[in-house]
């Protein structure tokens, strides 16, 4: 039911407040994520809301300006992708829920907290995608958060109370299901759903022998207990490693020599630095910037969020300027291969939880598409990988190869050189990596992938020996 003007009113020093923190700096101010979700949920949930009441004699004005930025709004895919990344967020680098809340993430304190609408639309995201048993620590949450706050435009509470029991139901948590249906019924006594409802929980104790069934939960795999720790830079990585000028690989780096450091031997990975100056990132960042698209992964099955990747992206062509001519030149220096036959430069940003889950460079002929297996067979696999990391990460982001413990930090200016397959052609299974969700901060990277029917005379295939 839309509330008085005179309440609706009492919002807009809130509002007020919020928009002059965000104009003060508003780049820090969205590289935190909560920040960035709650100005998202606000856009898209509370300012259709607004309009009710600024239909009438004084807010004509604001009506017109309102209608021109409409399409410009975030959608509700933004609001599920916001959603998305706060909970990777907590759940790759094990956050509790109550600190989130409050800004406090992985240690640092932040001058922002949730409000109960910020919650709940995580909670409900949570519950809408069958992930019941995390959905309810958000909610709780929520229900905690609004008998502390003004009505202004949040969610009625017994919208929240009834999610909240459906979720409980959904995990056969009877008794605290009927208990919250039972709060339900309070505030409305007569609504035929909750009086149905608690008639469905009563019978569904009656019939249950053994005590409350709890859903069986699969093991954590090994693989992706091993890529949460590296995110979290806990696994042990080799120390047989050491730093050092590359001045042989082109006859120029005899003049100019890269500083290079070794990250680790199986696979191997080296670490570049100062390989892009800060005017160059700056380019290319505002070069991509101007027509980022979604570049999601998908898989086929799998638990609540398998969108392998969650970021925006830009294929720049290697001849579209003298700068990306210039970089081309560059990698070439640092890798020795031959560029011609190769892909484009693919510019990306990863937002609030942005990530790029475990997967290989290299392709699986079997199942990927045909027209990707038609550019395989035509330019060959991809031989190597570079990274160029664009920006700096305040938290989180990192670059991780689980099977080995590699956790490498976005540094801007440093570029990551690995090879995907060995000498014989053959793939390389160790080099499985992953781009850890961004926990604070915008992450801008640029990839270059390598062909091989290029390199047929530069690195030719040899023969494992006998």
């Amino acid at each position: 039911m839309p509330m008085s003007w005179s309440k609706s009113c009492s919002y807009i020093p809130v509002l007020r407040a919020e928009n002059a923190k965000g104009r003060k700096d508003a780049m820090f101010y969205l590289s935190n994520p909560l920040n960035a979700h709650s100005l998202i949920r606000r856009l898209h949930q509370d300012w259709p809301k607004w309009r009710i009441y600024m239909i009438q004699p004084v807010g004509t004005v604001q009506i017109r300006n309102f209608d021109s930025w409409k399409t410009d709004l975030p959608t509700s895919t933004d609001l599920f992708d916001a959603c998305a990344g706060i909970v990777r967020i907590k759940n790759i680098y094990e956050l509790k829920v109550e600190d989130i809340i409050q800004g406090k993430i992985d240690g640092c304190q932040y001058n922002f907290s949730m409000s109960s609408t910020d919650i709940f639309a995580v909670g409900y995201h949570l519950a809408k995608r069958k992930a019941e048993l995390e959905g309810i620590q958000w909610l709780q949450e929520a229900v905690n958060r609004l008998r502390n706050e003004p009505p202004l435009l949040a969610i009625a509470e017994l919208e929240v109370l009834k999610l909240l029991a459906e979720c409980h139901l959904n995990e056969n948590k009877y008794s605290k299901a009927l208990s919250l249906v039972e709060k339900c019924l309070k505030i409305e006594p007569q609504r035929g759903y909750f009086i149905r409802l608690r008639h469905k929980i009563n019978k569904l104790i009656r019939d249950q022998t053994n005590g409350t069934i709890e859903k069986e939960k699969p093991l954590e795999k090994t693989l992706e207990k091993a890529f949460k720790l590296s995110c979290r830079g806990l696994l042990n990585t080799s120390t047989k490693l050491h730093c050092s000028y590359n001045f042989s690989t082109t006859p120029f780096l005899r003049f100019a020599p890269f500083k290079m450091e070794q990250v680790g031997l199986n696979p191997y990975v080296v670490l570049y630095h100062d390989v892009i100056s800060p005017q160059e990132s700056a380019q290319l960042i505002e070069l991509a910037a101007s027509d980022l698209k979604a570049s999601g992964v998908f898989q086929a099955k799998g638990s609540t969020f398998k969108r392998l990747r969650t970021v925006k992206a830009r294929w720049i062509k290697k001849e579209f300027n003298e700068l990306t001519k210039r970089i081309t030149r560059r990698i070439r220096d640092m890798t020795g291969f031959d560029l011609k036959e190769g892909e484009k430069f693919q510019i990306i940003n990863y937002g609030i939880g942005g990530h790029y889950n475990m997967h290989k460079d290299y392709f699986n002929l079997t199942k990927i598409p045909y027209k990707e297996v038609a550019l395989a067979k035509h330019f060959g696999d991809r031989i190597a990988t570079v990274l160029f990391y664009l920006s700096d990460v305040e938290q989180g982001g990192a670059t991780v190869f689980p099977m080995s413990g590699y956790t490498i930090y976005p540094r801007a200016g440093t570029a990551l050189l690995w090879y995907n397959l060995h000498t014989d052609g053959h793939c390389d299974p160790s080099t499985l990596h992953a781009a850890c969700p961004v926990m604070v901060g915008s992450k801008w990277v640029m990839t270059e992938w390598i062909r091989e029917r290029g390199q047929m005379f530069i690195r030719p295939c040899l023969k494992p020996s006998a």
